[in-house]
């Protein structure tokens, strides 16, 4: 990703975004690309290039609470149709009228909520890793807990409760070592019993747990990641699971109206699949998309890696094929035959 085509913007509420944009060619699409919990715009370093040499516009902003992205510490801030709109203020700057847009990990929730609150300014959405997430105004922490236990058998979301405890920030930021390992290990069943399990993570950062990266995490990945989160912190970026332990996505939720609870019937679907994923387990997202979306036009492919697939280059290079496949031959049809 060639750093001339970063760019600032003060947005309609006053924060700065620090995002990539790169316009797109003759009449092909633009792609929106959102990442999530701990990484930056970088991340999709492997995606964009294969699509820029496409000819696709790409946009990929720093997500609120990252890289050079302004960092609020009040989780109120981070409600979807706040984060919705700050991805619309890029779109209306680099006057985009209608894009594709692809998460990643908490990017997946804030692409599955664009759907309900500006349906008219896409025309496809992808999620790797993590499904489509449902509008839920009555959400609790428990019942969701409950409900994801009784689907995988153990608590892979059980970190969310460190990352809400005061001062898991500091600790994080003091063992940022150990954090890597149980976040990245090589091994992606660490990544289970080291990161995922309710206190594993807390324990893995105190007895300052070590084990082998994943082979994406060069020494230059490696030293990239530390000091951009010894210089932010992770203050901001664990309001992401703060406002949901503190239930407070319901009152945002049910703004939708009735009409956009669903994404439009005619704007494709499609997921990935990490076959190797021990947190955001692939049967579980496969069987969500399946009974919650029975009547949409939706793609799934699999793909044998884990969590951090995208940064291993085999790996994003097949997700680079497919989602091709998929903008060429079920997203772009339809819209030109509209002209």
């Amino acid at each position: 990703m060639n750093p001339a085509h970063y760019k600032d913007l003060v947005n309609s509420r006053g924060y700065k975004y620090h995002y990539y944009a790169v316009p797109a060619k003759g009449d092909c699409l633009t792609i929106v690309m959102v990442h999530g919990f701990p990484t930056t715009s970088r991340m999709w370093r492997l995606v964009v290039p294969f699509f820029e040499e496409k000819g696709y516009g790409v946009i990929v902003p720093d997500m609120l609470a990252y890289g050079g992205t302004d960092k609020p510490t009040d989780y109120k801030e981070y409600q979807y149709s706040l984060l919705n709109k700050d991805i619309i203020d890029i779109l209306d700057t680099e006057s985009v009228k209608q894009a594709v847009a692809i998460g990643h990990d908490w990017g997946s929730g804030i692409v599955s909520r664009l759907p309900n609150f500006y349906p008219d300014r896409f025309v496809g959405y992808a999620f790797m890793n993590v499904a489509w997430v449902a509008p839920n105004p009555n959400f609790t922490l428990e019942q969701f807990m409950a409900q994801v236990n009784s689907i995988t058998g153990y608590d892979n979301f059980g970190y969310w409760y460190f990352f809400s405890e005061e001062g898991a920030d500091k600790i994080i930021e003091a063992h940022i070592e150990s954090f890597m390992s149980a976040t990245f290990p090589k091994e992606p069943q660490t990544m289970k019993h080291a990161f995922a399990l309710k206190g594993a993570l807390k324990n893995s950062l105190l007895s300052n747990f070590k084990a082998p990266l994943g082979d994406f995490l060069t020494d230059k990945e490696q030293q990239i990641f530390i000091d951009t989160f010894r210089k932010n912190g992770f203050a901001a970026p664990l309001c992401y699971y703060k406002i949901m332990t503190r239930n407070a996505r319901g009152a945002d939720d049910a703004t939708i109206p009735k009409s956009q609870l669903l994404p439009p019937l005619a704007s494709p679907l499609f997921f990935g699949a990490a076959l190797q994923d021990p947190v955001c387990l692939a049967a579980a997202g496969k069987a969500a998309m399946a009974s919650r979306l029975p009547d949409h036009n939706v793609t799934i492919r699999d793909f044998d890696g884990d969590h951090w697939m995208l940064e291993y280059p085999a790996i994003a290079e097949e997700v680079n094929r497919e989602l091709h496949v998929w903008l060429e031959t079920v997203v772009t049809p339809p819209l030109k035959a509209r002209v």
